[in-house]
């Protein structure tokens, strides 16, 4: 009998396939893409790290050779200084006090030697100007290099300082010095500013970094210092300001100048309280109380570009008119306010910028009579009053120093015989023509409306509706 045939079973088991599991591993298959993803990205951190700390291995190498380069630069330039201060001559002669700035390239990179030469006193840690000064003949000279280089970014100049003394006979011990500091409208020192003195010894050195220009070893006399040139004005408006001083032997004579870039105002037109036509031939004003001796500094009829300005931190009022008590906080001569709450508004400026403002005029209405009857076509004019007794003297500028007082035009009467113009605040004189007849009267336009004036000038009654002007 016949057995049946038996299947025979392979002995190697039949492998299932990731699907078949159905956990989507083959674990034969090798990386997934996932797999090669993540380690490509890893290896592209590792390679940029190492970039960035090859890179900045190169900075600092650069940066090192940069700063070896600029301190060759300042100790050549030290070298230079020194070469003539053993012969009593050449240090008179060579040496010019100041900042002087030069450049010089290396390696085709531009470096700026920045060289301030100053004289100190010999125990001084301090500029001379700060330190009160060093005497005619105990001053030394410092010498400081500062190099800077493109791309130097926060890292710190290379500096190197000297002093020197001058040798024996360079200059006589019979000498005084002067010192001027410069300051600027933050009270800070005003570097690279032009100072000059004139006397018995002329010299010119712009001042350090410290705002000081310190004149040694002077004959003794009668010397004129003055900021000479440049962008700037002084706290008093003047572009070129200069003092007066003497120099003794063995001391120094201290000045300070406030002296900044000039700003500027730019006026767009008048404004109220007044919407009624203006006066012509009015003067314009700016007040601070730094402006010395009256508050105030003004320019002619028709300016509209208010310049030079010392850029007063505190800013400036601008006024109508030219006179104290056109200035809304002016001051009479007895150094009280002409106008108590005046409400000004402050114009701020800023060195070199230029600021806009409006002139703020008052309501002036007037009535002209003839005979007691209206005046029609009447002219009027009115004339800043400056004779009345103290306290109510005003005192009429020309920029900083005394002027005239203005007469200003104001309209000419209509229907009725009024007149009403927008003029500055002040004691005016109203004139007014009929023909061939005249008359005046003496009022106070203040803030709160128009006054009549006692003989000395105070303001007496209540506000009036209209100045009444009597011709005959």
């Amino acid at each position: 009998m016949q057995r049946p045939a038996r299947t025979r079973l392979s002995t190697r088991r039949a492998r299932v396939s990731r699907f078949e599991r159905g956990d989507g591993f083959d674990a034969d298959a090798g990386f997934t893409i996932i797999e090669v993803v993540v380690a490509v990205t890893l290896l592209l951190f590792a390679f940029l790290g190492a970039a960035g700390l090859f890179e900045e291995g190169t900075h600092v190498s650069g940066d090192t050779r940069q700063r070896v380069v600029a301190a060759q630069l300042a100790s050549a330039a030290i070298e230079k200084i020194r070469g003539p201060a053993a012969n009593p001559s050449l240090f008179t002669t060579s040496i010019v006090p100041g900042t002087t700035i030069t450049t010089q390239t290396v390696n085709g990179l531009t470096f700026t030697v920045t060289q301030q030469e100053q004289w100190v006193n010999q125990t001084a840690t301090t500029s001379s100007c700060q330190s009160g000064g060093a005497g005619g003949s105990n001053a030394i000279l410092q010498v400081t290099e500062s190099v800077t280089w493109p791309g130097a970014g926060a890292t710190a100049p290379v500096q190197s300082t000297t002093v020197l003394s001058p040798p024996a006979g360079a200059y006589s011990t019979a000498t005084g010095s002067i010192a001027a500091q410069v300051l600027n409208a933050a009270g800070l020192p005003n570097n690279d500013i032009a100072v000059a003195i004139s006397g018995p010894t002329s010299q010119t050195q712009n001042t350090t970094a410290e705002g000081c220009a310190f004149f040694a070893y002077l004959t003794p006399g009668t010397y004129t210092v003055k900021v000479t040139a440049g962008t700037g004005v002084s706290d008093q408006e003047v572009l070129i300001p200069s003092q007066s001083t003497s120099v003794t032997v063995g001391q120094t004579s201290s000045l300070t100048f406030n002296y900044d870039t000039a700003a500027t105002i730019s006026i767009t037109g008048w404004a109220g309280p007044s919407v009624a036509t203006p006066a012509t031939n009015i003067p314009v004003g700016v007040g601070d109380t730094g402006l010395q001796p009256y508050g105030q500094y003004t320019y002619a009829a028709g300016t509209t570009t208010l310049t030079p300005l010392f850029p007063y931190p505190a800013g400036y009022t601008v006024f109508a008119g030219n006179c104290t008590d056109n200035n809304p906080n002016g001051l009479d001569l007895s150094h009280s306010r002409f106008y108590n709450n005046p409400g000004t508004v402050t114009t701020n400026v800023t060195p070199g910028g230029t600021s806009t403002a409006t002139v703020p005029l008052y309501d002036m209405p007037v009535t002209v009579t003839s005979a007691g009857v209206p005046a029609v076509g009447a002219t009027l004019t009115a004339t800043e009053t400056t004779s009345f007794p103290t306290p109510y003297t005003a005192v009429c500028t020309s920029g900083e120093v005394s002027g005239s007082a203005p007469t200003i035009g104001l309209v000419t009467t209509t229907a009725g015989g009024t007149s009403t113009t927008a003029v500055p605040l002040g004691h005016w004189t109203i004139n007014a023509t009929f023909g061939a007849k005249h008359g005046s009267i003496n009022v106070w336009r203040r803030i709160t409306g128009v006054f009549n004036v006692t003989a000395a000038g105070a303001s007496t009654g209540s506000a009036l509706a209209t100045v009444t002007v009597p011709v005959s």
